[in-house]
């Protein structure tokens, strides 16, 4: 009686586990990665466990397992058995950019839990969140943690350097998806991936069939918020010269007008650890590269490292104050960081080089903020990091409770100021950017600033004058009000104003004195208020006041200075076939002269360096063939001071 008991009960227990596993599909090792636009296309990849004819069910509304409530369904474009999972992968398109979208894959054994991702912003006014780094093979739990931190801080992605597995075998590849699992945040926000291969991928295959990698050389790029930020993937484990570099060059010249360019692969050039070798092959084919077409970032890995560069550029091995063919540039240079350490074993940072920053050896990733203004760089101490709190989703960029910062001697954040930024360096000799509310980090304030016009504007109380440039940018808690002005008038006043929502109710916020000059740069911090108002929506507007008491409102955004102003400076005439044009400029004293071609957003799309001019006369040429048609500004630097400008016109 007592065999049929336990029997019958185990008859149970077999038939409540059945019920149970039927209503969740056999799906798991969920991903997400990009092959095309980020702003509207996203793939969706998962191992299908068991059951048949997966789909997967979308929508811009959250209908949690209600699978039929979902508006769109799609089928795999793609299975493929590897790494002993069946890989199945969605490819969707059309998407809205920066946009949540909710999905569940239902098969015939049942339905997924419900998941989400988020597409990348398609407008350079967002901010950015990235994670980046790499080298996960060895140690679990010092992943599993990373990936823990990667969900709580909710980046637009991630961008990984190779190396996930120590074998690229079977079961360390189920291990290594199984922790990938934990950056999906606590809402079911998967986080997109943009992976690397490493040294310990085989072959390039692994990457092609488990992340959908569309080159099968698995070298590629990405662009970012409309123009703001362009992500370049290269594989150490070909040639770095060859068919690779030659597409380097190309996307490079094809893209003068991105704002940022970064790139990732996983050898590093110059490794910060006597145990690993020197990469000569890619410091001699990419880094003048990266040089001259203004690369800003790279993120490298394989060391098992930490470390961060100076802005450096490439040189000639005995080149004064050089180290290993690198010498700082703080003007134009890249700044390199890595190297690995996501769980790897982690070696002694015992090979540092002149221009070096920082370097440490502990577990770390690179947490990196991208806006139109700069760059941020912080070092996260992974170990330390393991209880941190969650950001809020409308907040993103403030470091959370228990978040651990590396802070070394140097600093704990590299900022890299955009050469845009500093335009005004081309433009006006004597223009210093004065921050009156101190350091500020610019980045779009949750909402919309009031704005209705995109020129320079005269002034319609003071002909000739010029005010433009005016902007909201949120700042931490803060928002920084900035705005610029030309020719004004002495004794001038200027009021900042502002309202909330649809509200045209404005109050006013500060008095600030003009500073009566040829050219000013005005800064005002609203302290506290984005902190205070997450996710509003905020208007400014700028109030002008004469002497006279006459004033004037402006509700300006995005002001530039247009290609018709550039004609108070010589013409080089129409460009030739060759591309090549000729310029001449007289150096008063010893010095590095940099020529710089600007389009109309004031954004160089080539520059050229004669370090250590001598006084005299100079006659020079430069070949733009591979710049677009269109109006440009030719700027002659020595050092910070301006020398000639010159408005160019190519025409094919």
């Amino acid at each position: 009686m007592l065999n049929k008991t336990i029997q019958f009960i185990s008859c149970i227990v077999v038939l409540l586990s059945f019920v149970s596993e039927t209503v969740n599909a056999k799906s798991d090792k969920f991903r997400a990665m990009w092959r095309e636009d980020p702003s509207t296309t996203m793939v969706i990849g998962w191992n299908q466990v068991s059951g048949g004819n997966a789909i997967l069910h979308i929508d811009v509304l959250d209908h949690g397992q209600n699978v039929e409530d979902y508006a769109t369904v799609k089928k795999p474009d793609r299975v493929i058995r590897a790494k002993g999972m069946n890989n199945f992968f969605v490819r969707l398109w059309g998407l809205r950019p920066n946009t949540t979208y909710y999905f569940v894959i239902k098969d015939d054994e049942g339905i997924s839990k419900r998941m989400s991702f988020k597409t990348a912003p398609d407008n350079q006014e967002e901010r950015l969140s990235i994670i980046a780094g790499g080298d996960s093979r060895n140690y679990r739990e010092a992943r599993q943690n990373a990936n823990r931190i990667v969900s709580r801080l909710r980046p637009h992605f991630v961008m990984f350097g190779g190396d996930m597995t120590a074998s690229d075998n079977d079961v360390q590849w189920k291990n290594w998806f199984d922790d990938w699992q934990l950056t999906i945040g606590s809402d079911g926000r998967l986080c997109p991936v943009v992976v690397t291969r490493g040294n310990h991928e085989s072959e390039n295959k692994s990457l092609v069939d488990l992340f959908d990698v569309k080159n099968e050389d698995c070298y590629y790029a990405l662009t970012f918020g409309g123009k703001l930020f362009r992500a370049y993937t290269l594989n150490t484990l070909i040639p770095a010269d060859g068919y690779q570099k030659d597409w380097l060059i190309r996307d490079l010249q094809a893209h003068p007008d991105i704002l940022w360019k970064a790139a990732q692969y996983h050898h590093s050039i110059r490794p910060h650890t006597i145990k690993k070798d020197e990469q000569h092959d890619q410091q001699f084919h990419w880094a003048p590269a990266f040089y001259e077409f203004g690369v800003n970032l790279v993120v490298e890995s394989d060391a098992h490292v930490v470390k961060s560069t100076w802005p450096i550029r490439p040189c000639k091995p005995k080149t004064p104050g050089s180290d290993e063919g690198y010498i700082r540039d703080d003007e134009n240079g890249t700044v390199y960081v890595g190297e690995g350490c996501w769980g790897a074993p982690i070696r002694p940072n015992d090979d540092d080089k002149k221009w070096t920053r920082s370097s440490g050896s502990f577990n770390q990733f690179k947490w990196i903020f991208v806006d139109e203004f700069q760059m941020e760089i912080r070092t996260i101490v992974l170990d330390q990091s393991s209880e941190c709190a969650e950001v809020e989703d409308y907040d993103i960029f403030t470091p959370p409770p228990g978040l651990k910062v590396w802070n070394p001697r140097e600093g704990d954040v590299i900022t890299i100021k955009k050469r845009r930024a500093l335009v005004d360096d081309f433009l006006v000799d004597n223009s210093n950017e004065e921050q009156d509310g101190g350091k500020f980090n610019d980045s779009p304030f949750e909402g919309s600033v009031g704005s209705s016009n995109s020129e320079i504007l005269e002034a319609r109380i003071a002909p000739g004058m010029k005010i433009y440039g005016f902007k909201a940018i949120r700042s931490g808690s803060d928002i920084a009000i900035k705005w610029k002005t030309e020719h004004e008038r002495g004794s001038m006043e200027y009021e900042v104003q502002r309202s909330l929502g649809t509200d045209a109710n404005f109050k006013t916020i500060c008095r600030i004195d003009g500073k009566g000059r040829t050219q000013n740069d005005y800064l005002y911090m609203d302290h506290g208020f984005a902190a205070n108002n997450p996710g509003a929506r905020v208007n400014y507007r700028l109030k002008q006041i004469l002497p006279s008491g006459k004033s004037a409102y402006y509700d300006l955004k995005d002001a530039i200075q247009k290609p018709d102003d550039w004609s108070e400076y010589p013409h080089l005439g129409s460009v030739p076939e060759t591309g090549e044009i000729t310029f001449d400029y007289d150096l008063k004293r010893a010095a590095d002269v940099s020529v710089l071609i600007l389009n109309p957003h004031l954004q160089a799309v080539k520059r050229i360096q004669y370090r250590g001019q001598q006084p005299g006369f100079y006659s020079q040429g430069i070949n733009i063939a591979e710049v677009p048609r269109g109006r440009y500004l030719l700027v002659v630097k020595a050092g910070k001071q301006v020398l000639r400008r010159f408005r160019v016109v190519k025409k094919s």
